[in-house]
């Protein structure tokens, strides 16, 4: 069902992101059996939860329960469906399901009085004029749902997901930059023969973590057929894309999400990430799998309705390209800032260390 698969995506694949952020499973390690030692978490996909997930989540059970707006979806342009015009169709709701979406509504204008209460309260030196207003409802009238706030809430959380992809890239940055400067700290600190030793253990593992199996291309022929073969238990002779699409269609709608898409990707990465071994940064992992999942999505969702439907499938299974196997850079083997971002980021870096020191809080060895 189109509801499903375009305005539920749409408003709720944060919900989704975040109850996922366990991290999709691990295979053994392939490398070398060994036992695993514990690893710290790697990042979630998404920090925490939107602030307005219930209301979000409310929102869409209420509008499925209306067969008629059901209709209008299944026939509406995906792009009306992104850019929040279908909300004019809530106008045709019906009177039961407005009322409720009424009801919803007050209840999260509630919520925000309440928490504008709180913050006012804990600094009360704050003009209430001032503070932030949530922007995924309409402010100007608080007891109706409207078309407005249905647009204003597929808007809201349009942006906020691209935001997370931006925020995601940004953060593994800074996470690269602090690896490299805690390196640089240890090794000005160690007396010649440990620095030499050090320096050598560094080169041994990486070395360790560049031995692995060809990375395929992310959503190319090679690599789905060895998902076929090996994950899916099939033999490679056998492969079909209109079949491969169906398994892995997890919910049955007729599109693949972005879950089902970064399933596809657990055998390739564990190819060149382990948990428990020195030589993997599982949090490189994580980063690795999102990178795939925009570039599948670049290259394959053709509308940028954030879905690839089995339309869009079959056709970049009848490219050229699709049948090539150009190897797959890891974040590894590029460089992830500029040398010009890590002089900066030390220099800030350096500052606060010696904050901390002036403070009493640290001590240089």
């Amino acid at each position: 069902m189109r509801l499903k698969a375009n305005l539920f995506l749409i408003l709720s694949t944060a919900i989704v992101l975040v109850q996922f952020s366990d991290a999709l499973p691990v295979t053994k390690n392939k490398k070398e059996e060994k036992e695993e030692a514990p690893v710290t978490p790697s990042t979630p996909d998404v920090e925490t939860a939107l602030e307005y997930e219930r209301y979000l989540k409310e929102v869409v059970e209420a509008l499925e329960s209306d067969p008629e707006f059901r209709k209008k979806l299944d026939k509406a342009p995906e792009a009306d469906i992104r850019d929040g015009k279908i909300a004019q169709e809530l106008e045709y709701v019906n009177h039961h399901v407005r009322s409720k979406l009424d009801e919803i509504k007050r209840r999260e204008v509630e919520r925000l009085r309440q928490l504008v209460n709180q913050e006012y309260e804990l600094e009360n030196e704050i003009d209430r004029e001032h503070l932030k207003i949530p922007q995924h409802l309409d402010h100007q009238n608080e007891h109706t749902f409207e078309i407005e706030d249905l647009k204003k809430l597929i808007k809201k959380t349009s942006e906020d997901l691209a935001e997370a992809d931006r925020k995601r890239r940004a953060e593994f940055k800074e996470y690269e930059m602090q690896k490299e400067f805690e390196k640089e700290s240890k090794l000005k600190e160690l007396p010649e023969e440990e620095r030499k030793k050090f320096e050598q253990e560094e080169k041994e593992k990486e070395e360790k973590h560049k031995k692995h199996e060809k990375v395929h291309h992310p959503g190319n022929k090679a690599q789905l057929e060895d998902v076929w073969e090996q994950q899916d238990q099939m033999d490679k002779k056998d492969f079909d894309p209109h079949t491969f699409f169906m398994m892995h269609d997890v919910d049955g709608n007729g599109y693949w999400d972005e879950i089902e898409v970064k399933a596809l990707f657990i055998k390739e990465l564990d190819k060149v990430y382990q948990s428990g071994l020195p030589e993997d940064d599982m949090r490189e992992r994580a980063e690795e799998m999102e990178r795939m999942r925009e570039h599948v999505f670049e290259e394959t969702d053709t509308n940028r309705d954030g879905l690839i439907s089995f339309q869009e499938f079959l056709e970049q299974t009848k490219r050229d390209e699709w049948n090539k196997d150009p190897e797959w850079e890891t974040v590894d083997e590029k460089p992830q800032y500029t040398h010009e971002e890590y002089l900066e980021f030390e220099r800030r870096r350096q500052q606060e260390v010696q904050r901390l020191m002036a403070q009493g809080l640290v001590y240089k060895l």
